[in-house]
């Protein structure tokens, strides 16, 4: 389902790109998105909703934004991004397990929960899974600071310590239960 032309995510994308514009763009960014995240989190609602998790908002080589919902009870395979991260959680929480790694195998993680609003930074060295512990859908807004679309970077299954490479389809097909 497309943005409504009235979509509130229209004019939070056009803020973090003009952020990400110039020096200091990590810290620029930073500053927009905990305003946007606290703004969302006041109105107490999804800043859009449907069925996908995720939507990809921008795509750019500097810059990569998407509108994450995650579904209650749900956990995500263990991944990188190999690029500073900025989440905003602003509706719910979010559990991220950031997992140690030995060469291309991963070790027991340590959780970390995350209740909204919050504004959390992993750096491009960081693996983790993330999981919806609640009982209802998140909200975040999810901004690479590279082209994360274009990224070849790592994945790890839930059956498995090892590297592979990802894939955005079996990622979100290896979405399983907490269990």
């Amino acid at each position: 389902m497309p943005l409504a032309a009235n979509s509130p995510l229209y004019a939070v994308t056009a803020d973090i790109v003009n952020a990400a514009k110039g020096p200091d763009a990590f810290d620029r960014v930073k500053a927009v998105l905990r305003e946007h995240t606290d703004r969302f989190h006041a109105s107490g609602e999804l800043a859009h909703e449907e069925e996908d998790d995720e939507v990809l908002l921008h795509a750019s080589p500097d810059l990569t934004i998407y509108h994450i919902t995650l579904s209650p009870g749900l956990q995500y395979p263990a991944h990188n991004h190999l690029m500073d991260a900025l989440i905003g959680i602003y509706k719910g929480s979010e559990t991220n397990f950031i997992y140690p790694v030995d060469g291309s195998e991963i070790d027991t993680p340590e959780r970390q929960d995350i209740a909204a609003p919050a504004v959390v930074h992993m750096t491009p060295d960081t693996v983790h899974a993330v999981a919806n512990t609640g009982s209802a859908r998140s909200g975040a807004l999810h901004v690479y600071l590279g082209n994360l679309t274009e990224t070849h970077r790592h994945m790890w299954s839930p059956d498995s310590t090892q590297a592979e490479p990802f894939d955005n389809e079996r990622y979100l097909a290896g979405a399983r239960p907490i269990g």
